[in-house]
């Protein structure tokens, strides 16, 4: 249904469209404090430059929808720790208007924690969810992620602080939670 091929400046251009189009708000529940607004060519280089090669701490991907050939999307797996095995998963995005609420997401988890745990053979795979976006919480719960904390008042936006779930899951998790839902014929069910 979807593939994860190789972010490049190719995608800079659509990316850009997607987020520029939003709000400094948006742009840090996406992107935390990598990026400010609006997004620019060199802070796209920057964040590609240490990417996608064998051995790199970040591997960062523009999702295509396999049936129509079209970028819907994008997902990160950065901060790659070879010796403890572990990476943070973030800037999940549905970024073409037509696709969101189609059931994506679950999809592109998959394949990215597939990535991580049977490609680079990791160990954990964490990231953050901001306590204004519980419909990600739910979601990642669903797929094995367990919450390990909250961080009270973590980023201030406006005149408000964001907190932030701190959530991860180990190999061992995804495997038997992903061996359940095949079971269970529920595998990508956003419910």
């Amino acid at each position: 249904m979807i593939k994860l091929i190789p972010f490049t400046e190719n995608h800079f251009p659509l990316l850009k469209n997607w987020l520029n189009c939003t709000s400094p708000e948006f742009l840090l529940k996406w992107g935390g404090v990598t990026f400010e607004f609006p997004i620019t060519d060199e802070q796209l280089k920057q964040y590609i430059q240490k990417a996608n090669f064998p051995g790199s701490p970040d591997f960062i991907f523009t999702v295509e929808d396999q049936n129509t050939g079209r970028a819907i999307g994008h997902i990160a797996l950065r901060k790659t720790d070879y010796h403890h095995r572990s990476a943070r998963l973030g800037k999940v995005l549905i970024g073409e208007a037509a696709s969101r609420n189609k059931g994506f997401t679950p999809y592109i988890l998959h394949e990215l924690l597939r990535f991580a745990f049977e490609e680079l053979l990791l160990h954990r795979v964490s990231l953050g969810v901001f306590d204004n976006n519980l419909h990600a919480k739910k979601i990642y719960s669903k797929y094995g992620f367990k919450t390990e904390g909250y961080f009270r008042d973590y980023r201030r936006i406006g005149d408000s602080y964001w907190g932030m779930y701190e959530m991860s899951i180990l190999d061992s998790e995804w495997h038997q939670i992903n061996e359940e839902l095949l079971v269970n014929n529920e595998k990508f069910s956003n419910k």
